[in-house]
């Protein structure tokens, strides 16, 4: 995808190519309407002498005037008809030529980088809901950087879990490559980006990593453009967000307008991988709770069984209940489950 001042440019000059044409275009119907408003007039003016030429030359044959004196109005009626059936095709092709613009113009618009963003962050927000996982949703949005950031030839995202990192999703081997290079240095872009909203190394080595060295151009990458993705909720596992990276081939891969887009990408990512992880743990948080009324309803039925069948107190059935399960090692739900399912109960 184009980006960056030059592409401004000639978007401006093509608008201002059809800003111009489209005038000439509107001069030149002006001059027709008056051209034909010019005609009638003429053809009224014509048929008035037309009419009084066939009075005079009825009047006037015997006495020798030429028929063929009416001709010349017929050869003029001929050429002002031509002139208006030129006039008339080169209106129709003025019309298709300004149809074709028109198209132009929405092409244009369409390939604008505004555009072609809104249309990326639209199928990531329908992609959320066919997602499988988090590290589903994270492989779409690395994705999705290297069709949007202009320079970007693949991509990952790193995530800081436990005071560990590890490539959640990658679109290439060697961007992986260099993920776990950045590890086993303990410093590099995609590491200082979990808690720098933009970090952007133009070519390797960089002064600023000199334990990293050279070690992504030995997987072919050149420069790097790493972001922040923000933390999870405190509902999550492990809040501890991570960085969007973008490589680049070549040294200074990555222009002023690429820069802010690949800003504003991840700052969408930021809000859609939090919201899958929302979606997760409230999913987890369902699953939990319908495993604790099943467990509660297995538990009651197998006291019930035990308070009918030693007449017992509920307090005195839930005590036996606990012995078997911590004699038999067994989970108190398993107990439980086996006494309700099968009838039988062992204590030891």
């Amino acid at each position: 995808m184009a980006t960056g001042s030059g592409d401004d440019e000639c978007v401006w000059d093509a608008e201002k190519r059809d800003f111009v044409a489209d005038r000439r275009d509107e001069i030149a119907d002006e001059r027709d309407a008056a051209s034909d408003a010019s005609d009638g007039a003429s053809d009224a003016r014509e048929a008035e002498l037309d009419q009084r030429e066939r009075q005079l030359a009825a009047g006037t044959s015997p006495l020798g005037v030429p028929a063929g004196g009416a001709e010349q109005p017929v050869e003029d009626a001929a050429g002002r008809s031509m002139a208006r059936q030129n006039r008339e095709e080169s209106r129709a092709e003025r019309e298709i030529a300004s149809a074709a613009r028109d198209d132009a113009s929405k092409r244009r618009q369409a390939d604008a980088p505004p555009t072609r963003l809104a249309t990326v962050f639209a199928d990531l927000a329908e992609q959320l809901f066919d997602a499988n996982s988090y590290d589903d949703v994270l492989l779409r949005i690395a994705e999705a950087t290297v069709s949007t950031v202009a320079g970007c030839e693949m991509a990952s995202v790193t995530l800081a879990e436990r005071s560990q990192h590890r490539t959640a999703a990658s679109t290439a081997s060697a961007a992986t490559a260099v993920d776990q290079a950045q590890y086993q240095a303990h410093e590099g872009p995609c590491l200082d980006a979990v808690n720098t909203p933009m970090v952007y190394a133009q070519s390797f080595p960089d002064q600023r990593w000199p334990r990293l060295g050279s070690h992504p151009s030995d997987s072919g990458v050149e420069s790097a453009l790493s972001y922040r993705l923000a933390a999870g909720s405190r509902r999550t596992v492990d809040p501890g967000g991570g960085s969007l990276n973008s490589y680049g081939v070549t040294p200074y891969a990555f222009s002023d307008a690429a820069q802010e887009i690949g800003l504003i990408l991840a700052a969408h990512a930021s809000v859609a991988a939090r919201a899958i992880q929302e979606r997760s743990a409230l999913e987890d948080d369902g699953r939990g709770l319908q495993e604790a009324l099943l467990s509660r309803d297995t538990i009651g039925q197998a006291k019930g069984i035990l308070m009918e069948r030693h007449k017992i107190t509920p307090e005195d059935a839930f005590d036996l209940l606990r012995r078997a399960s911590q004699n038999l090692n067994l989970k108190l739900r398993e107990v439980a489950q086996r006494l309700a399912e099968s009838g039988e109960f062992r204590e030891v």
